[in-house]
């Protein structure tokens, strides 16, 4: 049974469709706010008892890694653009529905695509305890590093606010090429050092944290290098391990 607020603004429901990839549920409910907006336009469609909605996107995305994700897809269409012969779809891929790509270029070069949303496999990749227990370290760190960046975010000013984002997208970057096993996932964390380094010794502080922290300045320095240190060890088991696979197979 439907309240008035189920016409006027998106409820839970109205979103959990905007997130399926059922058939019945793709390229539905586009709004944030007002739901109003996608009944005018005609891409409203309400969640059925009978189809519980599947999470996800078509197009399995096969990384831990948030920027890669975010990128991907307008990664695929520039491809894509790029690849077709045909000059019409070089224009039109930019507006057809989600999903459409040139004949030629997906005939040439297919992609894995989610086809039976009720069975198929998710992307996982299995961690020892060892490594479980670093990525929540490195998780939780990265919280209470950006909880003292909002908190502080006027102190910080700019274009110390540049730096600290900067510092955050190649934390993120280094610690889910290490979930996603990639070997070569330590660069990133040595890429986050030598940042994290600059930083200290430039300003002989972190973002003014040692007026808070005495000592800080010692112990991101004396951080950075165990992260080095943990995310090429795990990076190495991981490449060993292919090795092996490999010379077995």
């Amino acid at each position: 049974m439907w309240g008035i607020l189920e016409y006027i603004i998106v409820t839970p429901a109205h979103h959990r469709v905007h997130h399926a990839i059922n058939p019945e549920y793709i390229d539905k409910n586009f709004s944030q706010i007002f739901i109003f907006w996608d009944f005018l336009f005609g891409t409203f469609q309400a969640e059925r008892a009978d189809i519980t909605p599947v999470y996800g996107i078509t197009r399995p995305a096969s990384t831990w890694n948030p920027i890669k994700i975010n990128f991907m897809h307008v990664a695929l269409l520039i491809k894509d653009a790029w690849r077709t012969q045909n000059w019409k779809d070089k224009l039109r891929i930019w507006f057809m529905p989600t999903g459409w790509r040139p004949k030629d270029v997906s005939e040439k070069y297919p992609i894995e695509k989610i086809t039976d949303v009720y069975h198929f496999t998710k992307y996982d990749t299995p961690a020892t305890t060892g490594l479980s227990v670093w990525i929540w370290f490195q998780i939780t760190l990265l919280l209470l590093l950006i909880s003292y960046f909002f908190g502080n975010i006027a102190g910080i000013g700019s274009p110390g606010i540049f730096l600290y984002g900067g510092y955050v997208f190649i934390y993120i970057y280094a610690y889910t090429e290490l979930m996603d096993r990639n070997p070569r996932a330590w660069l990133w964390e040595l890429l986050k050092a030598i940042f994290a380094g600059i930083i200290l010794i430039q300003t002989g502080d972190w973002f003014q944290l040692s007026k808070w922290i005495p000592g800080i300045v010692g112990i991101m320095a004396v951080y950075h290098v165990a992260a080095v240190i943990v995310s090429y060890w795990f990076s190495a088991k991981r490449d060993l391990a292919n090795q092996l696979e490999v010379s077995r197979s």
